[in-house]
């Protein structure tokens, strides 16, 4: 039987971008970290992720699953 606290405690795994499908789309999209708005993010359809970074340099995400 598998060990569920390795189970629960799992982190996320990391996904790293493949630059050739990544697709600019434009918009208005919040920092979760701060009150600034940023205009467009990355789109890599392939993991199903949106990417934008504030001008603060926080880096912000959104997954699909």
């Amino acid at each position: 039987m598998p060990d569920l606290n390795e189970f629960l405690n799992k982190q996320k795994e990391q996904f790293k971008p493949d630059h050739s499908t990544l697709e600019k789309l434009d918009g208005i999209r919040p920092c979760s970290k701060c009150n600034l708005d940023v205009d467009g993010g990355l789109w890599d359809s392939r993991n199903l992720l949106m990417t934008w970074k504030c001008s603060n340099g926080h880096e912000n995400s959104l997954q699909l699953n």
